[in-house]
């Protein structure tokens, strides 16, 4: 269930992911790039992540912050995932939490590392809370706290993602300089403080984001290959070289699975 943030709030947060579903047994997820940072609240049991490579699992912390990812992730749940994920703006890690983005790539960080007691008093609130509604208006209420003392978004950033949502990330780092006052050096070390990754991988994360859209859309019976021109890749190798490097699956298994919990996130075998 998705869930849109009050209006004072759209600038720090994009909408709020409310996942929950059981199972019999421990069941397996795959989580890729969306091109945004999150935050995290287990309501149940916290979960067991690998990333790319990795044979021993961590535990995930109760609650927490994570950044940009640059590949895809494991996690498996017990049995009953339960969980609200605040999806953030690209920006907000470093506008509103006043961390340099790139420090939060391909990392979580515990939110009591962050803001001690009040994280722990907020976590117990959220596991308390007897409703969803009263859940996002505990989380709303801290997330308030972060509009005091933001940073501004620089006009030249606001600029260059703005060019790349309009394109869905059809485009190249000389359309986007085009569009903004600086160099490509000067557009890759703001992109890297303010959103974490590079204008090019995200830019490449929005394509992707809008392909899995138009998976979504195609009906059933619609051929994958239909989609590699509009959504910007030359051909059908293209198109399943990215498709398993970011998410280390085909695009045919995304498309058959009728059990997606956001379009970055998904039950595997």
């Amino acid at each position: 269930m998705q869930i849109p943030p009050q209006a004072a709030l759209q600038g720090l947060v994009k909408h709020y992911l409310v996942l929950s579903r059981k199972a019999d047994k421990q069941q397996y997820y795959r989580m890729f790039s969306d091109g945004n940072p999150g935050l995290v609240f287990h309501l149940k049991d916290q979960l067991l992540q690998w990333k790319e490579g990795d044979l021993i699992p961590e535990l995930q912390p109760r609650s927490f912050v994570y950044g940009q990812l640059s590949r895809y992730n494991t996690i498996a749940a017990s049995a009953e995932l339960n969980m609200i994920v605040v999806v953030l703006q690209p920006h907000s890690l470093f506008t509103h939490f006043h961390i340099p983005a790139y420090e939060l790539k391909d990392c979580t960080l515990p939110l009591v590392d962050l803001f001690g007691q009040e994280a722990r008093d907020l976590e117990e609130q959220v596991l308390t809370a007897l409703s969803i509604e009263t859940t996002i208006s505990i989380i709303e209420k801290f997330l308030w706290k972060r509009l005091i003392g933001l940073s501004g978004l620089s006009a030249e950033i606001a600029m260059a993602m703005d060019t790349i949502y309009q394109r869905q990330g059809i485009l190249t780092i000389v359309d986007i300089l085009e569009k903004v006052s600086v160099t490509e050096r000067q557009l890759e070390r703001n992109f890297r403080e303010y959103i974490g990754t590079s204008p090019k991988r995200f830019a490449d994360t929005i394509k992707f984001q809008h392909l899995l859209k138009l998976l979504q859309k195609q009906p059933g019976q619609g051929k994958i290959a239909e989609l590699i021109y509009a959504s910007g890749y030359y051909d059908q190798a293209h198109l399943n070289n990215n498709f398993k490097k970011m998410t280390g699956l085909t695009p045919g298994y995304y498309k058959e699975s009728a059990q997606l919990l956001a379009i970055n996130l998904m039950p595997v075998s």
